[in-house]
């Protein structure tokens, strides 16, 4: 399995709008994407992450090659909701757990 941690700076006031966009239109999209096993998102005052499990790097790299996503990503940068630079980190797992159903 894999993990990907996307992160970004969001713009002052925007929080809400990037939670509903990422609800709205990433979170139906990783659900319906093969190889996706879960997704996260998490915010603190300054910076969002995405946070995504994957099967294995052929899933990963099936994002990255769609154009679905890239048109998702296309819309949010347009939208004027994020601020500073995007970043990615790719973790392999190395165990853990899942101990009951998520809240959301």
């Amino acid at each position: 399995m894999i993990v990907r941690d996307w992160s970004t700076g969001y713009a002052p006031g925007r929080l809400d709008d990037l939670a509903a966009f990422c609800n709205d239109r990433l979170k139906p999209f990783f659900r319906d994407h093969d190889g996706c096993l879960a997704c996260v998102f998490t915010h603190d005052d300054s910076e969002w992450r995405t946070i995504t499990v994957w099967r294995d790097q052929a899933a990963v790299d099936g994002v990255k090659d769609s154009a679905v996503y890239r048109g998702l990503l296309d819309e949010l940068l347009a939208s004027g909701t994020l601020a500073g630079e995007q970043r990615v980190q790719k973790l392999s797992v190395a165990g853990g757990g899942l101990f009951g159903p998520l809240p959301f």
